[in-house]
């Protein structure tokens, strides 16, 4: 049996800081035709279990979803600080990551300094995933449990909210880690919008959060858990804190790694 998924031509290269920049200009100087190509992948060939670290312990990739302002970063943040006083190895990362040159470029183009094609903005989105991802899976298989605020399925989310296909922007995401769990902070777009600092930022505007939120539940799969984020801040951190401890522990048990959207 086989599935035919569309990847970049980007995606084919690495994702190194000089692939990146020459996967962009080709993007921009060819038409969009050109720029996608299909590849037919047999299943049996595509194997993305990781088998790694002293007797497969792991850490945990916890991985926080959710509307703007749905209080994600907040969330996390305390997470890790109760993972830590519970004697677990622990690192907040967000994505975007803007400390880096990519993310860079992201950042200004989300605070509406620059203008880009909704496509290039997806892949630069998805490159700043791709430049991190070595170093997270090293962490992981070093016992280092990763809380992450957004993920790939912010990605495919927000920008096939714009009208892109969903599984084109699901094809360059294809080969990252898959999260071991991902918390979904269930909030409706009118009451984000009430919270302080909405709008400050290009995709804070309701009409397209409530596309954002349709396509969330497109993309819901086996790992997810969903938590009312309009509940106490309280018991939201309550539930989380249960939930990753439940997924820390599998993973320290020898839950193997795995790839995101690989078959």
């Amino acid at each position: 049996m086989t599935h035919t998924s569309y990847l970049t031509f980007g995606k084919a290269l690495n994702f190194g800081a000089g692939a990146v920049r020459r996967s962009l200009n080709f993007q921009l100087n060819f038409p969009h035709k050109f720029f996608i190509r299909r590849i037919r992948m047999e299943n049996n060939n595509h194997n993305c279990s990781l088998r790694g670290g002293k007797e497969d312990s792991r850490g945990a990739l916890v991985v926080l979803e959710g509307l703007d302002r749905c209080g994600k970063t907040t969330q996390s943040t305390r997470l890790v600080a109760n993972l830590e006083r519970l004697g677990h190895s622990a690192e907040l990362w967000r994505f975007p990551d803007r400390t880096t040159s990519v993310g860079q470029m992201i950042s200004s183009y989300l605070s509406n300094k620059s203008q880009l094609d909704d496509h290039t903005i997806h892949l630069l989105f998805s490159a700043n995933r791709w430049e991190k991802r070595s170093l997270m899976e090293s962490k992981l298989k070093s016992g280092i449990t990763l809380v992450v605020d957004r993920y790939s399925y912010s990605g495919v989310a927000f920008s096939s909210a714009k009208g892109l296909d969903i599984e084109w922007c699901k094809a360059p995401e294809i080969g990252l880690l898959a999260p071991d769990l991902v918390v979904y902070l269930d909030i409706p777009p009118e009451k984000a919008a009430e919270r302080g600092g909405y709008g400050g930022e290009r995709y804070e505007q309701l009409e397209f959060q409530k596309k954002v939120g349709q396509n969330y539940q497109v993309l819901r799969g086996p790992t997810w858990k969903i938590i009312d984020a309009c509940s106490p801040m309280e018991d939201i951190e309550e539930q989380l804190q249960n939930m990753a401890l439940d997924c820390v522990k599998t993973c320290q048990e020898g839950k193997p790694l795995s790839c995101l959207w690989s078959c």
